[in-house]
């Protein structure tokens, strides 16, 4: 369907001039961070959505601390369902300043894309899990009145941005819901520890209205929220907190000028690039000669040209994944109950169709990790092996979507055990693993 729409850019006039870099000192306060605290309002302009080319729209979000906002851009001709190219704006900046600034908005909306520029809370977000949080609940809004492809929706950031645009992609994996297709990382803050100890900001990172303490006191906080974590004090990388793996299959491409003036934000764009390389991922670093910290120095017609060829992607059966949940929910084709909040997840996993097994190794902190035989490309109608491997004591239940009928008989280690359950209903058989198991292997019998 192609739907063609009026033009307005009253929501823009007047917008100030973005900030070149962090220099924040002190404590910061509430409206000092440029964030709208929650106030009872209906979202402006939600009856007119399509009735703009351009909109500004204040969403009240009751279970957050911070209201959202953020620009919707729509091309004057589209196709539905619509890709949208979604920008994460540098520090200091609001949406507006992004429309502004980067001339990626109209070269998306030139080629019929629809361009979302969330604020994340507030302009110094440094893509906080909050601010994540804030996007996610403008992407359901919008997701909710616009038909959206949900298979081309893209991130580009650039700076502060450009370190949330990756970690929002690294953090968003579930194949049913909003992840992204494509990242363009445009000299990113992609360690945010590396970022508290270059960027003489700390008074900001450690705020109550922030991580409220440094990289140190809580080290999850930082990494989560990063997708390397780079200690720039003794120059070194740390691997198992980082989630530069879960970016395997998400195409990237990184930018930077030269001679910017942050070196230090130029060398985390190089070492996520080299950690996306080392994960076997789609990546590429692009440098252009210039003195320049700004979005201008991003050559539009490249990066609109790359996304457009970008189709979400999930692993597919043989691949060996790595993933590194932070929280519950879907990532790829599993779904994770954590026994911890406020850790890490780590899993790697493979299906293997030919031999109808399924690898779950070097796991910790797992309650609960389930996945459809079908998305598997796994047979119930032939035994199923699932290959266990705990590293802690966690004692997860592996549930197994796909059995409308209960198994004939289910081993552990080759012997006959009943530590096993069968929901007709719900077709499903949880496999209840041992505290201490470590290595393990269980055979659902049809």
């Amino acid at each position: 369907m192609i739907v063609a729409l009026a033009l307005t850019l009253a929501a823009f006039q007047g917008a100030p001039a973005s900030a070149p870099g962090p220099t924040s000192q002190g404590a910061p306060t509430q409206a000092s961070l440029g964030g709208l605290s929650v106030t009872p309002f209906t979202p402006s302009m939600q009856a007119n959505l399509v009735a703009a080319r351009m909109v500004n729209i204040r969403l009240n979000l009751p279970t957050q601390t911070w209201q959202e906002e953020f620009i919707l851009a729509i091309p004057s001709t589209v196709v539905w369902p619509a890709p949208v190219l979604t920008l994460f704006h540098g520090y200091g900046e609001e949406p507006a300043d992004v429309v502004l600034n980067s001339p990626l908005v109209g070269e998306a909306m030139g080629r019929g894309c629809i361009v979302f520029i969330p604020l994340g809370a507030h302009k110094y977000n440094y893509g906080i899990d909050y601010a994540q949080r804030n996007v996610e609940l403008a992407f359901e809004f919008l997701s909710a009145r616009l038909p959206i492809d949900l298979d081309r929706i893209y991130a580009a950031g650039f700076s502060m941005g450009g370190g949330a645009a990756a970690s929002f992609a690294a953090r968003h994996m579930d194949p049913h819901g909003i992840r992204i297709a494509g990242v363009v990382n445009h000299t990113g803050t992609n360690s945010l520890r590396a970022t508290y100890q270059q960027s003489n900001d700390a008074g900001l990172f450690s705020s109550p209205l922030m991580f409220g303490a440094s990289p140190s006191q809580d080290p999850f906080a930082y990494q989560r929220s990063s997708t390397i974590d780079l200690d720039a004090l003794n120059g070194q990388l740390v691997p198992a907190g980082e989630m530069a793996s879960n970016l395997a299959h998400v195409p990237t491409r990184h930018w930077n000028a030269d001679l910017d003036p942050n070196p230090y934000i130029v060398e985390q764009t190089e070492e996520l690039h080299a950690r996306l390389l080392f994960h076997g991922a789609d990546t590429a670093q692009h440098t252009v000669q210039s003195n320049q910290h700004s979005w201008a120095t991003l050559d539009a017609v490249a990066v609109m040209d790359w996304l457009g060829q970008q189709q979400a992607q999930v692993p597919v059966p043989g691949e060996v994944v790595r993933t590194v949940a932070d929280r519950d929910g879907r990532w790829n084709q599993l779904e994770v109950l954590q026994q911890r909040q406020g850790e890490f997840t780590p899993i790697v996993w493979s299906s293997q169709p030919a031999n109808n097994m399924l690898y779950l190794i070097e796991m910790a902190n797992v309650q609960t990790v389930g996945a459809h035989l079908d998305d598997l490309a796994l047979d119930a109608a032939a035994r199923v092996r699932v290959v266990l491997q705990v590293t802690d004591t966690s004692t997860p239940d592996v549930v197994l979507l796909g059995f409308p009928h209960a198994p004939t008989d289910v081993l552990r280690r080759g012997v006959s055990t009943s530590a096993w359950t069968h929901d007709a209903q719900s077709g499903t058989v949880i496999l209840h693993e041992t505290a201490g198991a470590g290595w393990s292997d269980w055979t659902v019998v049809p």
